[in-house]
């Protein structure tokens, strides 16, 4: 009975240790406010041992929104200003890996680049996987893999929206106010969020530990 109860205290560790992260934005703080899709309410994460999971909520939702995620993860040293579809963004931070989607398409709607110092790779080895997950919410599975996260590390993040062809980010997580005064002006970005990434197992494995040794005062 007792190796029962380890074990239901143990995985219920193991999920804690993969709980959501919810990181909000301001509300009305576009150039033009009626694009309420287009206005990030607040961006949740979680995590499991092979996967990032990021949902994007907005205030209201229409399918030709574009969603660009923008990643610094902890374990490369080739980093860059720039994002894999040459929008008009300025980086406040560096980045090696981005994600740019569209929902208007059923399918193949979601690219992951990484970039390797010289130029970016669009990585066809990952499975992507961009789904509308509630009326304002689109979520997005990014394999840990592509991200070189497979252990403990921490990733630093932005996500914008965006419209067609050459627009910058309308809205950005990191920025609390305008991110660009106009569709045809750059947006900047803020400081980047951080997600702390444990090791899969970890925080059930010091729960184990915990267990016997309580076991063994008694």
């Amino acid at each position: 009975m007792k190796n029962v109860l380890a074990f239901v205290a143990v995985a219920g560790l193991a999920t804690a240790a993969q709980a959501a992260v919810t990181y909000t934005d301001a509300q009305n703080d576009l150039f033009d406010n009626g694009f309420g899709n287009l206005d990030i309410t607040s961006v949740v994460v979680s995590h499991d041992a092979s996967n990032l999971y990021v949902t994007v909520n907005t205030r209201s939702y229409q399918n030709w929104t574009k969603y660009m995620l923008y990643f610094r993860t902890s374990e490369t040293v080739d980093e860059t200003s720039s994002n894999a579809w040459n929008r008009p963004v300025t980086l406040n931070t560096n980045i090696d890996r981005y994600v740019g989607s569209w929902v208007d398409q059923g399918a193949n709607n979601q690219q992951n680049w990484s970039y390797d110092g010289l130029q970016w790779n669009l990585d066809n080895t990952t499975s992507n996987d961009q789904s509308q997950t509630g009326s304002n919410a689109v979520t997005f599975t990014i394999s840990r893999a592509f991200l070189g996260l497979t252990g403990n590390g921490t990733v630093f993040f932005d996500v914008a929206t965006s419209g067609g062809g050459n627009d910058p980010g309308v809205d950005h997580l990191s920025q609390s106010g305008l991110a660009t005064s106009g569709w045809g002006s750059p947006s900047s970005t803020g400081q980047f969020a951080a997600y702390v990434i444990p090791a899969p197992g970890a925080f059930a494995l010091l729960g184990l530990g915990g267990l016997v040794a309580g076991r063994r005062r008694r």
